[in-house]
């Protein structure tokens, strides 16, 4: 499926903040036409760009009138492991913007790719909904190949969730914006630090993604032992539906029903708040069963990505294929 080179009507720029509307109205609309159960907002994406550097980072391309018709944006892992976050809006699919948007990430990864240390590999990635046929298409033709699925898993609170029961020698409480942001992203990155296709994430990233408007106090959920934290369940609002970036378990206190019982906590917040729709992404191929965990927690597998990647530079692959 070679895409039509129309993209001469369309005007690429960086992004500024003022986009923010309009660029969740394409990814919105890409999400309601391959089905994936959720609408990005206006919030969404100002949180996501909160510490963006708009002349590097994003791209967005205008159509004759000026509409923003199709936005990226790029993740950047220690220049090793890079995400480009596109969207072409559906009516103007077929017009070589989505061939834009993976040259434009390719450009992006060479042009930095001297920032990356000089034995580790630097592949670049897609996340693809798995209805999206013509990307899935352009993925191919573009040498990109898929390597894993992520679930998006749903869970509908039509009833109060169950009571958590914590473990032995386990304090839940809420987080306390100020005072806990330190002990959180520390027991984050212990939790995660064998999961795959995740580099170790700094403390200034942790604090932006902190600081969004979409997270309240009382929907993230900590787990202490003897005032360490040792798992927490992180969540977010948008609008009337619930979204789950983080689980995490520090390796010490698994096989425990410590994330289980995070969960439970974390939905009985969200049923308070009167939220019924809540969401989260799992890796498909998690070794430790967290599909299975969320399944016993009453979710559902609403919808698949499938994890599209290149190797644009060989070299040592630090990644692991465990998550912990």
């Amino acid at each position: 499926m070679a895409e039509a080179l129309a993209t001469y009507a369309y005007r690429p720029r960086p992004a500024t903040m003022d986009d923010a509307a309009e660029v969740a109205s394409v990814i919105a609309a890409c999400e309601i036409a391959y089905d994936h159960g959720t609408v990005t907002s206006e919030t969404d994406v100002r949180d996501e760009w909160r510490n963006a550097n708009f002349d590097e980072d994003t791209v967005v391309f205008e159509d004759p009138s000026g509409a923003i018709v199709a936005a990226a944006d790029m993740l950047n892992r220690q220049y090793t492991v890079l995400t480009v976050y596109g969207s072409v809006h559906p009516e103007h699919e077929g017009q070589g913007l989505g061939s834009e948007i993976v040259a434009w990430g390719e450009r992006w990864a060479r042009e930095h790719m001297h920032l990356a240390p000089p034995d580790r590999q630097i592949a670049i990635r897609y996340f693809i909904q798995s209805k999206n046929n013509r990307a899935i298409e352009l993925m191919t033709e573009h040498g990109y190949e898929p390597i894993r699925h992520t679930y998006v898993m749903a869970i509908d609170l039509d009833h109060q969730p169950p009571a958590p029961e914590w473990p032995e020698g386990i304090v839940a409480s809420e987080y306390r914006p100020g005072i806990d942001e330190r002990d959180v992203h520390e027991a984050v990155e212990d939790a995660f630090r064998d999961l795959w296709g995740r580099p170790p994430s700094d403390f200034e990233r942790f604090l932006a993604f902190s600081s969004g408007d979409g997270v309240k106090p009382d929907l993230w959920i900590l787990a202490r032992a003897d005032g360490e934290v040792v798992g927490v369940c992180l969540g977010t609002l948008t609008n009337d539906q619930g979204w789950i970036p983080t689980v995490g378990v520090r390796r010490a206190w698994r096989r425990k029903g410590l994330a289980l019982a995070l969960l439970y906590a974390c939905f009985g917040a969200y049923y308070q708040r009167g939220i019924r729709d809540v969401r989260l992404s799992v890796d498909a191929q998690s070794p430790t069963g967290a599909t299975r965990l969320y399944e016993r927690a009453g979710m559902h597998v609403a919808s698949n990505y499938i994890l599209y990647q290149k190797i644009l530079r060989d070299g040592l692959d630090t990644e692991t294929d465990t998550n912990g």
